[in-house]
């Protein structure tokens, strides 16, 4: 993929940490882009405005509008991360993969359906389950 300065991108997801915005530094030696945060998740909100350094391959371009559940308005104060419970990690697990496939426009009613399947699979595998909750504890804590 090539990234272009002026791009918008987005990393993350918003039923975990989203940052959006636009690339304003392509840092071609590191691998790198600095992304200029525009939107994000309430628990990430206070890095909007800021310039912040990505993996190149860890983000990808917004196509359409941004994800319901974030934010342009920018926090004055740090959130501490928010508390999750296993069950939690899995349902929001399962519910970016679905927005992932699908994005944000099906019927409220086969979104529904369709994330209960894949927390129903998810939770069916533990090797695979345990895996998703030890990711999410590291993003939690590493949560920027």
């Amino acid at each position: 993929m090539i990234l272009h300065k002026g791009e918008r991108v987005f990393w993350g997801t918003p039923e975990i940490i989203y940052l959006e915005g636009t690339i304003v530094a392509l840092e071609e030696q590191q691998q790198s882009v600095v992304i200029h945060i525009e939107r994000a998740t309430e628990y990430s909100a206070h890095l909007i405005g800021t310039d912040v350094t990505f993996a190149a391959n860890g983000v990808k371009p917004l196509v359409g509008e941004s994800p319901p559940g974030t934010t342009s308005v920018r926090a004055t104060e740090r959130k501490t991360p928010r508390q999750m419970s296993d069950v939690e990690k899995i349902n929001s697990a399962a519910a970016a993969a679905v927005h992932q496939q699908y994005g944000y426009t099906l019927p409220q009613e086969q979104e529904q359906t369709l994330i209960k399947q894949v927390a129903s699979a998810l939770n069916q595998d533990p090797a695979l389950r345990q895996q998703i909750i030890n990711s999410m504890d590291e993003i939690l804590r590493r949560e920027l």
